[in-house]
């Protein structure tokens, strides 16, 4: 049976809307930031994870869900014996993977909350500098524009709801 946390960000939508003003979607920029925090939670649990063969231990993935208030990573091992995997000495009562995984995301709970807050207070600058500049004007952005500049995407993604 394969074993599933899933880990609510609220701390991230908190700050959104404190600095929005309202829920919004991450920004790809802001999106970056938290897959690559998700992707050292993996690595960590894959630091730890006993090994016979490897298996198990290759198959922990994660993934992000992110909607308008909501944002979440969920971490999985699809591994059918995954739930029963322990250390030398343990029993499969253990279960290591809900200890590890919890003990993961705290690990670098603080650095990630902080990168994304910095990454979501520097798009709520630039979405305010814009609408300081040419608040009379509508955003014409068409896809060339983001082709050509990936920052307009946070604007687009802002301005059009993703």
């Amino acid at each position: 049976m394969s074993v599933e946390v899933t880990i609510r960000l609220r701390s991230i939508e908190q700050h959104i809307r404190r600095r929005h003003g309202t829920d919004r979607l991450p920004t790809p920029r802001e999106g970056f930031v938290i897959r690559r925090y998700a992707g050292q939670v993996i690595n960590y649990i894959k630091r730890r994870w006993p090994v016979d063969t490897g298996t198990s231990r290759d198959r922990w993935t994660y993934e992000i869900f992110a909607d308008v208030g909501e944002l979440s990573i969920t971490i999985e091992n699809p591994m059918y014996y995954a739930e029963y995997v322990h250390y030398a000495g343990g029993t499969p009562d253990d279960q290591l993977w809900l200890t590890l995984t919890q003990e993961a995301f705290q690990v670098y709970k603080d650095a990630l909350n902080q990168d994304v807050a910095r990454e979501i207070d520097k798009t709520e600058r630039a979405l305010q500098e814009r609408s300081r500049r040419r608040p009379e004007q509508p955003i014409d952005v068409g896809l060339m524009d983001l082709i050509r500049n990936p920052d307009l995407a946070d604007i687009f993604g802002e301005v059009f709801g993703g």
